[in-house]
């Protein structure tokens, strides 16, 4: 009978071998001599992967098999004994496949990063895996995982990008900086979230996002196109103004639009555009400027500075000391 054990095991028996094989267990000595071999051959089976023509084999089996226990149910067995043997019979069908489902499956990969940097004075431009692209200002990086696009279309940003959203309704793309998440489905969008700034700067150009924060569930704001959201990372409080979307989104052209901004601030995206370190008089940190920077270098940026505000710049080693020159004001 040991053959026709294994022979049923690995999905090869006949029907009229099925029956009797369903016959002669009935006795516990028969039962016992079953579950021995059938645990001899899962052993076996532990040690080697089962064929794909087995498996076939055995889903009809358990076809066969399921008819076979309806007749016996409706011609035989009306007590409480059948199940007992049913329940045995259904077990029994189980327990290959649930070897060869243990012994084919595959562990989930582990969960690794891809991170993607642009040095200072660079721009970098990318394609992620579910096309979607993204330019990296100079000094930021985007971080994500191996997962990205099957069932997230999760990204860390450190700095600054524009993005340019490939539509997918079942899976949101989420940027996460501290506290603020932009979710999106399909849409054009910048976010500034560099760590030495006191606001996280989110401009939406078409489409529409979603801002949320990752420790109130309260938090829910929608953008609008031409609408730009400043996040106070201290007071985490949030203000929307419409705005010139281009102002704050051309620098991935190669332009960076100032405007009306403070020269504590301006040097922050003169230290990444020119990879030049500054210090900045405190007198004069809150100096406003207005003028775009295309293709000029940095000493006629400096030069333009010294011109339209009372600043005098001083090159000490690697340094550029932006002093207050009080002469200009007379």
């Amino acid at each position: 009978m040991n053959s026709n054990i294994k022979k049923y095991l690995t999905g090869k028996s006949s029907h009229d071998e099925q029956k009797e094989l369903l016959n002669w267990i009935r006795t516990e000595k028969n039962l016992k001599e079953f579950q021995q071999v059938k645990e001899e051959w899962k052993a076996e089976m532990r040690n080697e992967a089962m064929p794909t023509e087995l498996a076939s084999n055995w889903k009809s089996v358990q076809n066969r098999m399921m008819e076979q226990l309806q007749q016996e149910v409706g011609r035989k067995q009306r007590t409480l004994n059948f199940f007992r043997y049913a329940a045995v019979f259904l077990v029994l069908i189980a327990v290959p496949a649930l070897i060869y489902t243990l012994s084919t499956s595959k562990p989930e990969a582990p969960l690794t990063y891809t991170t993607i940097a642009a040095d200072y004075g660079q721009i970098s431009k990318v394609v992620l895996p579910d096309s979607s692209v993204v330019w990296i200002n100079s000094g930021s990086a985007i971080k994500y995982n191996n997962r990205y696009s099957a069932t997230n279309r999760d990204i860390e940003l450190e700095g600054e990008a524009f993005f340019k959203v490939t539509h997918n309704p079942d899976v949101p793309l989420i940027v996460s900086n501290a506290d603020l998440r932009v979710k999106v489905l399909g849409t054009e969008f910048s976010v500034s979230a560099y760590s030495e700034e006191e606001s996280i700067q989110v401009v939406l150009e078409k489409g529409k996002v979603e801002l949320t924060s990752a420790t109130d569930a309260r938090f829910r704001q929608e953008l609008k196109p031409g609408e730009m959201a400043s996040f106070s990372k201290e007071k985490k409080e949030l203000a929307i103004n419409s705005v010139n979307t281009n102002l704050y989104t051309s620098w991935k052209d190669g332009l960076i639009n100032i405007y009306n901004l403070p020269l504590s601030e301006l040097v922050i995206k003169l230290e990444k555009r020119f990879n030049q370190k500054f210090e900045v008089d405190e007198a004069i940190k809150n100096m406003p400027y207005t003028f775009t920077i295309k293709n000029e270098d940095l000493s006629s940026v400096l030069s333009l500075m010294e011109k339209i505000t009372p600043v005098t710049a001083i090159q000490d080693k690697n340094v550029i000391k932006l002093k207050h020159n009080k002469s200009k004001l007379r």
